[in-house]
């Protein structure tokens, strides 16, 4: 149910990734939203969704993690 949410939000923010990607950003939004193992987890990321000023600090976070994944793995690739 988490990763259905997490899909919703990436669908209206209009960004792709695959399964495991998905599953990593899903883990790091909720450690740093503070919501993971928590009760009703997955309704807890759709509500702070749905709370404005937590929409965009959700959306900053992906787009920065995002970013930082990029770098990251342009680095890797230009020392292979």
């Amino acid at each position: 149910m988490s990763i259905l949410v997490l899909d919703r939000i990436l669908r209206d923010i209009m960004i792709s990734l695959d399964e495991n990607e998905k599953r990593e950003l899903y883990i790091e939004l909720a450690k740093y939203f503070s919501f993971i193992g928590s009760y009703k987890e997955c309704e807890r990321l759709d509500e702070l969704w749905n709370d404005p000023i937590y929409k965009k600090a959700i959306e900053d976070y992906i787009k920065a993690w995002i970013n930082f994944k990029r770098k990251k793995r342009v680095v890797v690739e230009a020392y292979a």
